[in-house]
């Protein structure tokens, strides 16, 4: 019989509600793998790996700019010293985010994002819905996370770099 305490491994309802991973070491413990719509997603094959990471970097400005709460992590360290960004800034990268989907695809593809990502809209079951979950999502990989600029751009055309 294991003597390991269910705080430590997930109790059974967890195990029975989410895919949970048991990482090994000497104080073996459970992580919840599919705690978010978008993590399901990503194990289920719905999105891919790219795809799953801007919904991660939609959620990370969301959460800066005070639109989606996360909930205290004691495991992770905290850097202690009391800087905090502009929330009206953070505010702005946010809109100006989902504004890149809202002008290429329209207002609903920027509504439904949002709505999935911080909001755990499940849309799994329309094809329609995740048709344009995921070209939003491929539009943020391509325009924020792929570079989406040239990192030249600051070079005069015909300057010769060493």
């Amino acid at each position: 019989m294991n003597n390991k305490s269910y705080a430590e491994l997930g109790s059974n309802e967890i195990h029975k509600r989410h895919r949970v991973m048991v990482e090994g070491g000497k104080l073996p413990r459970a992580k919840v793998m599919d705690q978010l719509v978008i993590d399901k997603y990503l194990i289920d094959g719905l999105v891919t790996l790219a795809q799953h990471q801007a919904a991660e970097y939609i959620l990370n400005q969301a959460v800066k700019a005070g639109v989606y709460t996360r909930p205290l992590s004691y495991s992770e360290p905290s850097s202690g010293d009391g800087k905090k960004g502009n929330v009206s800034d953070y505010l702005l990268r946010f809109g100006n985010t989902m504004g890149l989907i809202s002008r290429r695809y329209g207002q609903y593809a920027s509504y439904l994002t949002e709505e999935v990502v911080c909001h755990n809209w499940d849309v799994s079951g329309d094809g329609g819905k995740l048709r344009i979950l995921k070209e939003s999502l491929d539009l943020i990989v391509n325009l924020r996370m792929a570079g989406g600029r040239n990192p030249m751009r600051h070079m005069r055309k015909g300057a010769v770099v060493d």
